[in-house]
């Protein structure tokens, strides 16, 4: 098993070739002792797949192995030079060789495909990070500005196609300077998780939840009317107000409270930047006065 003109790592190693060559010669000879095929055909499949860590091409895989038979040849006439090998002997290694290189040429397939799959998974979920860095917020794990624009956008195309009204909130903290200045970015960064998971567990599996910014989220309701979104947009309110936060290196719990502005397509707005513009309209009314929910004004909401 002489050295090969590929350049490898794999051919350039001569420890390896060599234990290889004897491997290779000890496995054929075996087979053709025995009569059987499967020393060699174990042989093939580990050069295979040693050669396929080393990414050796398929077909210097095949001369390694077909370069054996001519070595077991030279070996057995060694004694008598003059003898040849009678015919079913040869005609046992030709059928030896042919089933290791068929061994070889299997294994180098499998790997191959199998490569594809890890490749295509590391791929998939490359993308699957990249897609998240887009659209999602890393703070939170909730949907960023971005995409909640976007779902906006998405969800009055689906109420136009089938004529069902839904809902989007504005959710602020009220007390977000007062945590800044107390408890710098990393409190406001707490209290905005905090809410979060507030956020996460009193809404339905099919609305949007998207952290728009520190202590302020948007939210989409769905096939939802004015009034089922007022209700939901209360139960956030209370629940924030009636669940302080406690931190480890603070003696008392934060209180906190939440404005929520409301708005319903398509009764408050004829698209969605008209529908974004009356939300932020009632969340500004709503901040006001603190505390509260404040729906959209429009002509059917004076």
């Amino acid at each position: 098993m002489a050295a090969q003109p590929d350049g490898s790592l794999w051919w350039q190693d001569a420890e390896r070739l060599d234990r290889l060559a004897q491997s290779g010669l000890e496995a054929l000879l075996e087979s053709l002792t025995t009569g059987k095929p499967e020393p060699f055909v174990e042989f093939a499949a580990r050069l295979s797949q040693e050669a396929f860590a080393f990414h050796v091409p398929l077909q210097e895989v095949i001369r390694a192995l077909l370069q054996i038979k001519p070595v077991v040849i030279e070996f057995l006439n060694e004694p008598a030079p003059w003898r040849l090998l009678d015919v079913v002997s040869l005609q046992l290694l030709d059928r030896l060789a042919s089933a290791a290189v068929l061994e070889g040429i299997r294994l180098h397939e499998w790997q191959r495909g199998r490569r594809t799959v890890v490749v295509q998974t590391q791929l998939e979920e490359l993308r699957d990070r990249l897609r998240r860095q887009v659209v999602v917020d890393p703070t939170t794990g909730l949907f960023n500005a971005n995409y909640f624009a976007i779902a906006v956008r998405r969800e009055v195309r689906r109420s136009r196609r089938f004529g069902r009204p839904f809902a989007v909130a504005l959710i602020s903290l009220d007390q977000d300077d007062e945590i800044r200045t107390a408890w710098g970015e990393d409190g406001l960064r707490a209290v905005t998780l905090h809410l979060a998971d507030l956020l996460t567990n009193l809404t339905r599996q099919v609305d949007v939840r998207a952290t728009l910014a520190a202590g302020r989220f948007g939210l989409i309701m769905p096939e939802t009317t004015e009034e089922g979104a007022f209700v939901a947009a209360e139960r956030i309110r209370r629940a924030v107000e009636q669940n302080a936060l406690a931190l480890a290196d603070r003696p008392f719990p934060l209180t906190q409270t939440v404005s929520i502005g409301l708005a319903c397509f398509p009764q408050d707005a004829e698209d969605d930047r008209a529908l974004l513009a009356r939300l932020e309209e009632a969340l500004a009314r709503a901040r006001g006065g603190r505390n509260t929910t404040v729906a959209a004004v429009s002509a059917e909401n004076p």
